[in-house]
């Protein structure tokens, strides 16, 4: 993963900097969180990323990998097994298969 800076863009394409009261800059901010938040955050990316036509293993390479924090503390605090069965939830609620297992013809 590299550092380095994104530029802004300006209202005419061009790049600019950024300055201190500047709405465009990207800015995260900690909110506190419970577990049903965690829950809940978690079914949103399932759902997006299952109605986009991931398969179950790449769903699951996001969730180990800790440069997705969000999806990572998910997988560390639950388990593989919670998440695969959110996956499979997801799949079955959007009857969606895994694009992957639909292809094998086993």
């Amino acid at each position: 993963m590299t550092r380095r800076e994104l530029p802004m863009l300006g209202p005419t394409g061009q790049a600019k900097t950024a300055e201190p009261d500047d709405p465009l800059e990207l800015v995260g901010v900690p909110v506190p969180v419970d577990e049903a938040t965690f829950d809940e955050m978690a079914r949103c990316f399932v759902e997006e990323f299952v109605r986009d036509g991931w398969s179950d293993a790449r769903l699951l390479a996001l969730f180990k990998s800790p440069y997705y924090a969000g999806l990572h503390v998910i997988w560390r605090r639950r388990g593989e097994p919670w998440v695969h069965d959110l996956i499979a939830e997801t799949r079955a609620r959007w009857q969606r298969p895994d694009p992957i297992r639909s292809e094998d013809p086993a």
